[in-house]
């Protein structure tokens, strides 16, 4: 931070009130940006007690923004140059406890204005403390933001939800609609920058998101507004939709909440609690997972629940079909959840003959998850139910990222591979935890919820007694109302001090790639794991349905991590060398990467069916397991390392990495048109 002090004669417009500054004192000079510089479009910042972020643009036309080049920034209050960052890509972060105002201007190339006379814009600082704060939708019609003028318990603080929309044409809006023209914006609270690949149809989600990761950090968010059809799942704050406010009786003055302290953000955004009294074991190997499964289907003696995403009929799905038929001709009640539409069966009149055959078995009742059909929406396509669950006798459950067949369940020293297999033959990495004590309660109860909104009767959960020492959150995340799976994962990334490891199949989120960028900022160290979603051997890709495809999918999963290793982190390309068996012609292989497991500090790591990409963080209803033990969670680093040991380390300047290197671009944001 550097402080230099100015004459004490003039008075800093960082200082005025809304409403009071004089135009010629906020306007650019020439040195800050040339004759007709625009002026910065910047939002009020939020002091999470640790930092603040700033995200600084310029208006565009009536309502429009764009990104700033790179600049240096210098905050400006009483006077004196309090700190100056340089932004990337228009953002950039400020220790907290400058105080309530500060004037922002880009950084003169000659260093010689006066800081009083060149601000460009001036911004309120928002801190934590007891005053209620109601968060609305700054894109609200204006007859909606009248009814948001009325609210007197609490302070309206409006949230500018959707980047593109400038900061200077939201606060016209709110001071048209008489309100205060306070005005922050999501991507800075959730780090989340433009949110090129999150679509307007979770706008909710991200306001529910920001008041709860506000809540965490201590801010009073009794309540929030929030725009569109869906109304999304909160905590402990109200929901409202504009015309619910005439209605709705708030907590007098006296009970409002009271400021929580800064909690663990896995306490407050994520929708889970801490469960004590567990045993835990956590695999990524095939077999393994195989032979559990297995064996806790056989061992079953009152009831089986088993979901899954997709199924097919071979040589894994054959046998735990016969298990499932076995337990259910011996009296286990035995219930079978299969996503309609990635099952093949019962949407756009498909047939999935392992499930046909499943359906039909004396003593196992079957349900599909929203099948599609000439009800369904576009948006059903993406909103599928993702999780992958097996719960015995409500002692023993397994959850992990595995779907029913040959690629997520066979070792890879069991299969004799040659050039001329299909890619569907060559096994996966996949991750999986099996789970004993009063976390398998909680995970029945994600089961549940799934079976009744498919169709099934509900059933009783008892409690699960004690079976271990280890902690455990079950976090449950349902497509189009919550982000509770990618809020886990952000809180393990941003809580690193030492290392974080990733194992990843699918394109990053551009949330959790920043997230990952900050931990390398702040010097943790970043190792990442990816693979290719069609397997390659040393002369190219197995062959196969939607081969090509997939192969081209692959840039665009290589092109997130780019980023990450343009800023020294450490990005693995998955390889299985050569071994007794395999055609030597082989080579050494390099199979997909299926497992969405992660580990940080050797203290707590997460598996479960939830991805690091936009449609786990957003559409599809996601199952994480976040296990807070660290003989555990050193062990799967142990295993992580063993992986990477026999993996291709990327390196950008690599002449293989770079042939790649313009595609990877051109794909780097294509997810964003997608996901509309």
């Amino acid at each position: 931070m550097t402080t230099r002090r100015i004459s004490p004669s003039k008075f800093p417009p960082a200082n005025l009130p809304p409403g009071r500054r004089d135009p010629a004192l906020t306007r650019p000079l020439s040195a800050a940006g040339g004759e007709g510089a625009v002026t910065l479009d910047v939002p009020d910042l939020v002091d999470n007690g640790a930092f603040m972020c700033v995200r600084a643009g310029q208006a565009i036309g009536v309502r429009g923004r764009a990104a700033i080049a790179d600049h240096e920034l210098e905050f400006v209050r009483d006077g004196s140059v309090l700190a100056r960052a340089l932004s990337r890509d228009g953002e950039c972060e400020l220790p907290s406890g400058l105080g309530d105002w500060l004037g922002i201007r880009r950084r003169p190339e000659d260093g010689r204005a006066e800081p009083l006379v060149s601000v460009e814009a001036t911004v309120r600082v928002l801190s934590p403390g007891s005053q209620p704060r109601l968060l609305f939708d700054a894109g609200l019609p204006a007859r909606d933001l009248r009814l948001i003028r009325a609210v007197t318990w609490a302070d309206p603080i409006g949230v500018r939800v959707r980047s593109s929309h400038s900061c200077r044409w939201l606060r016209a809006k709110l001071r048209a609609a008489g309100l205060p023209p306070v005005l922050i914006d999501t991507g800075a609270v959730l780090g989340e920058g433009d949110a090129l690949d999150v679509s307007p149809l979770v706008d909710a989600v991200r306001l529910a998101r920001t008041a709860a990761r506000m809540r965490a950090y201590g801010f009073n968010v009794p309540a929030i507004v929030y725009r569109g059809a869906r109304e999304p799942s909160a905590g402990d704050f109200a929901t409202l939709r504009p015309a619910d406010l005439s209605n709705y009786t708030p907590p007098s003055a006296g009970l409002l909440p009271a400021a929580p302290s800064p909690a663990s953000r896995l306490d407050v955004t994520t929708g889970s609690e801490r469960i004590s009294g567990n045993r835990i074991e956590v695999e990524l190997d095939n077999s393994t997972a195989r032979q559990w499964l297995l064996d806790a289907i056989e061992s079953s003696q009152r009831r089986v629940h088993f979901q899954v995403y997709m199924a097919l009929d071979d040589d894994v799905g054959r046998p735990v079909e016969a298990a499932l038929a076995a337990a259910a001709a011996r009296g286990v009640t035995v219930r079978v959840l299969v996503d309609s539409l990635h099952g093949l069966h019962g949407s756009f009149g498909l047939r999935n003959p392992i499930l046909d055959r499943l359906s039909a078995r004396p003593g196992v009742e079957f349900r599909l998850g929203k099948p599609f059909g000439p009800d369904s929406s576009p948006e059903d396509l993406k909103q599928r139910d993702h999780r992958k669950l097996v719960v015995v006798d409500g002692r023993v459950a397994l959850l992990g990222g595995r779907n029913l067949s040959h690629e997520y369940y066979s070792g890879f020293h069991e299969v004799p591979l040659d050039p001329a297999m299909p890619w569907r033959m060559v096994p996966w990495l996949d991750a999986g935890a099996r789970v004993e004590g009063p976390a398998v309660a909680a995970l029945e109860r994600s089961f549940l919820g799934a079976w009744t909104e498919a169709g099934g009767e509900a059933f009783d959960i008892p409690d699960s007694p004690p079976a271990g020492a280890t902690a455990a959150r079950v976090v449950v995340h349902r497509g189009l109302r919550d982000a509770y799976a990618v809020e886990a994962q952000l809180a393990l990334i941003d809580t690193a001090r030492s290392h974080v490891y990733i194992v990843n199949g699918f394109p990053l989120l551009l949330e959790i790639q920043h997230a990952l960028l900050r931990a390398l900022r702040r010097g943790v160290r970043v190792r990442t794991l990816v693979g290719n979603l069609t397997p390659r051997h040393a002369h190219g890709p197995f062959q196969g349905p939607w081969a090509k495809v997939r192969t081209a999918w692959t840039s665009l999963v290589h092109s997130r991590m780019d980023p990450i290793v343009a800023a020294g982190g450490e990005c693995y390309e998955y390889v299985v060398p050569n071994r007794p068996g395999w055609d030597p012609a082989l080579g050494d292989i390099r199979p997909h990467v299926h497992a969405k497991a992660m580990s940080v500090d050797g203290r707590v790591c997460a598996v479960g069916s939830a991805n690091f990409d936009v449609t786990a963080a957003y559409w599809e209803s996601e199952l994480l397991l976040v296990v807070e033990d660290e003989a555990i969670a050193s062990a799967v680093e142990a295993t992580f390392d063993e992986l990477l040991a026999d993996s291709r380390r990327i390196d950008s300047a690599d002449p293989d990495w770079q042939l790649q290197a313009d595609l990877r671009r051109w794909m780097r944001y294509w997810p964003g048109v997608l996901s509309g």
